[in-house]
């Protein structure tokens, strides 16, 4: 793990990685920040995450690399440092898994792309909400022809409050990218995966509700209209005290609609339908998927290319940048 000072994603994948047969979480790397600072930020000192997942502490990647003879590296740096620590690691012939936000910028981007192609490692993004059962389950029907070629789409996401994050976190800085880079990361990703088209143009508006404090938006809606004519829209909500996250989908084609339905308190539970001219039916969930945070490990174990490749992540971050020059301009922002 190189980089501690990061809310969430040590604590997250840490004990994940801990859990998955065949691995070894051996180390973490500190990047020589002060333990008050990571105390702050991740809620554990260094040395308190180490107790935790039982792994040996290191202020330098460089050196946890060499000692630790390690195959594998997770980057949960600030965002706009993830193409420096990306370029070094690849250098050492490691592969790479690169928690959203992927990039901050396309030349970034370009930066991971390019070290992954020159000193030929695996890098792998995510999250990604595809593995989620709800989602596998609409793909399924998708690929099983219930609705036919998809033709329009609706996704809505509740994501909490920015406020979650401490008043110092290095988040609320807008050099890191903000909401739109990292929730749009999980519906642009969906709209790619289940409309199967590449986007013609993305037009955005943004607003602010709830966090007068925010230096970002906490209410944004995505329109994408893709290459065959079909359109899609993501609405993202980082402005409701509710549980979280909680999803909404709507997914229309020729022959009937598929839906994605809360039905329960729990965030998390939902139901998938279908509505069609055969009439309404409820869709099974598939009894097992896999982890949508921790899915790029077992790419890893059996040498596959990452299910979401620093390519695709490129493109991800290319269409939520543009959505926040749209959202600027207030105009459309043609892809191709």
């Amino acid at each position: 793990m190189i980089g501690l000072s990061t809310l969430y994603w040590p604590i997250a994948i840490g004990g994940k990685l801990n859990q998955y047969r065949g691995v070894e979480f051996l180390s973490a790397s500190t990047l020589g920040v002060s333990e008050s600072n990571i105390k702050e930020v991740l809620g554990l000192t260094g040395q308190e995450y180490a107790d935790k997942f039982n792994i040996r502490l290191y202020d330098t990647p460089e050196e946890m690399v060499e000692k630790e003879r390690l195959d594998t590296v997770v980057i949960t740096t600030r965002h706009t440092e993830h193409a420096f620590w990306a370029e070094k690691m690849a250098k050492l012939g490691l592969n790479i898994y690169i928690p959203k936000t992927f990039a901050t910028t396309i030349a970034d981007a370009d930066r991971i792309v390019d070290a992954q192609r020159q000193y030929k490692v695996k890098i792998a993004v995510g999250p990604s909400a595809r593995f989620l059962p709800p989602f596998a389950s609409v793909k399924n029907a998708i690929e099983n022809d219930a609705i036919g070629k998809p033709f329009s789409m609706r996704i809505c996401h509740h994501h909490g409050t920015i406020d979650v994050f401490n008043k110092n976190d290095w988040y609320l800085d807008p050099k890191e990218g903000g909401p739109e880079l990292s929730l749009g990361w999980y519906g642009i990703d969906l709209i790619l995966y289940m409309m199967n088209d590449k986007v013609k143009s993305v037009f955005a508006e943004y607003g602010n509700f709830t966090s007068p404090n925010s230096p970002f938006m906490d209410c944004g809606r995505i329109n994408i209209r893709m290459a065959n004519g079909g359109i899609a829209s993501f609405d993202m909500y980082f402005c409701n005290r509710l549980p979280y996250p909680s999803w909404q989908m709507e997914i229309i084609g020729p022959k009937g609609v598929i839906s994605i339905h809360r039905v329960e308190g729990d965030s998390t539970k939902t139901v998938v339908s279908l509505d069609s001219a055969k009439g309404y039916e409820l869709l099974p969930l598939p009894d097992q998927t896999r982890d949508w945070e921790t899915f790029w490990v077992e790419d890893f174990i059996n040498d596959r290319q990452p299910a979401i490749s620093a390519e695709e992540a490129r493109l991800i971050t290319r269409l939520s940048l543009s959505a926040l020059e749209s959202a600027n301009k207030r105009c459309p922002v043609d892809i191709i």
